[in-house]
């Protein structure tokens, strides 16, 4: 497993907000059955577990999802976590103008990740690792 030096998420508050948003269907459903029918075994069924998982993934998908610096590479976790080595990134540049703040990473002639400053903790700091290991332009 590669250590990871940083992992740049949706700040916590928001990313707890909306995991439990989506949370709460599977909760409600949960909360009305218990109080209809009480605890039984009609709640261990696999029609009622299955739909509650698939309710359950966009909650997942919200507290997963954002970019890990590692020692040689990048994660980035939006849609399918995705693995970057840094000599396969070509270019980054970062549009620091206030009603934009984009960071745009290419691999080749492709990009490889595109995000908004405001949706990753601790935004300096990814870019001082890509500033140390990545060609690139901060915009600044």
């Amino acid at each position: 497993m590669k250590r990871v030096l940083s992992r740049h998420r949706l700040p916590r508050p928001y990313r707890a907000a909306l995991a439990l948003l989506w949370f709460a269907p599977v909760a409600l459903l949960l909360a009305a059955l218990l109080l209809a029918h009480g605890m039984t075994l009609a709640l261990f069924d696999p029609r009622l577990l299955l739909p509650l998982l698939l309710l359950s993934l966009p909650a997942l998908y919200v507290w997963q999802e954002g970019v890990d610096v590692l020692e040689d590479g990048l994660v980035a976790r939006i849609h399918l976590p995705r693995y970057y080595p840094y000599q396969q990134l070509s270019y980054w540049r970062y549009d620091a103008h206030p009603a934009r703040r984009v960071l745009t990473i290419w691999r080749a002639q492709y990009k490889a990740l595109e995000c908004r400053a405001g949706h990753l903790s601790d935004f300096p700091l990814l870019l001082r690792a890509l500033e140390a290991r990545v060609r690139g332009d901060s915009g600044r």
